[in-house]
């Protein structure tokens, strides 16, 4: 895992410094422009100084299922995750937000006693206490939020999972973010599950709401959405998904899905790059 977070880490660095000033009177000689010196030879030669630039602005959110189905060597595995994750992605100037989500209480706490109390209509929806927690926000340094991943362990914390409405949670927390690039990573460990809610609801009713607003963050295209599932087919629900058998995998899959996540930005700018270079010589 820190073989890999440092080879991130020096691939993002290597990607801050490529930036060139061209048509320079002095610097390193622009070897793309001697045609233009053997067509004409009284034109100048052309030269050119690579200068240090501001990575592009980044925010990565990592949302942790936190279901009981995480208990034991999963959950502490993501904790550890996402804390090489942060201090790594902070070392190169992008902002990393760690979020975690499950209910309240098993069985449905205070929403079941409320539809109880009121007659029990037929298709409450769902009948359960959200818990969404963020255990680092985007714009709090590494070093003070790394104590509140440990809260990850805490015992009697991970309960049932509604993997649709913490979705929407964090991807709308993206979207009040200034970053021009949002990236949002998904840990999940399984099929959203609550027995309070799919005892009176179609038995599909989590699974087809988190199915909507998948389709909903892909289609707008505002995120980046990228999931990884530990022992569960999360390639079913995502465009962009791996599966990964063992907990032990995730650190390596998670540095794996990034790079090429950033990669494939580097190849678009250099594309971008190469095309404004050839209208100018053209």
């Amino acid at each position: 895992m820190s073989k890999l977070a440092n080879r991130l880490q020096r691939r993002l660095l290597a990607q801050q410094t490529r930036a060139w000033d061209f048509d320079l009177e002095e610097g390193q000689l622009d070897a793309g422009r001697l045609a233009r010196v053997i067509v004409n030879p009284m034109m100048a030669l052309s030269y050119k100084h690579e200068r240090d630039t501001e990575f592009r602005d980044t925010v990565v959110t990592l949302l942790i299922d936190n279901s009981g189905s995480m208990r034991g060597r999963p959950i502490t595995v993501a904790a550890m995750c996402g804390d090489i994750m942060a201090r790594t992605l902070e070392r190169c100037a992008v902002k990393v937000e760690v979020l975690g989500f499950t209910t309240r209480a098993w069985k449905g706490g205070l929403s079941r006693e409320k539809w109880v109390q009121e007659g029990k209509a037929r298709s409450p929806g769902r009948l359960n206490d959200l818990r969404h927690i963020i255990y680092k926000s985007a714009d709090s340094p590494w070093r003070r939020a790394r104590k509140n991943l440990g809260l990850m362990l805490r015992e009697g914390l991970l309960k049932e999972n509604i993997d649709g409405e913490a979705l929407q949670w964090a991807y709308r927390r993206l979207l009040g973010r200034s970053e021009h690039r949002r990236i949002l990573m998904v840990i999940s460990d399984g099929a959203p599950v609550d027995d309070s809610t799919l005892s009176v609801n179609p038995g599909n009713y989590l699974e087809r709401h988190l199915r909507d607003v998948i389709k909903d963050i892909e289609d707008r295209g505002a995120v980046e959405l990228v999931a990884i599932g530990i022992g569960h087919d999360v390639t079913r629900y995502y465009k962009r998904a791996v599966t990964i058998v063992d907990a032990e995998e995730l650190g390596g899959t998670m540095m794996k899905k990034l790079t090429e996540l950033f990669d494939e930005d580097a190849g678009a700018s250099w594309a971008r790059a190469s095309a404004e270079r050839s209208a100018s010589i053209g």
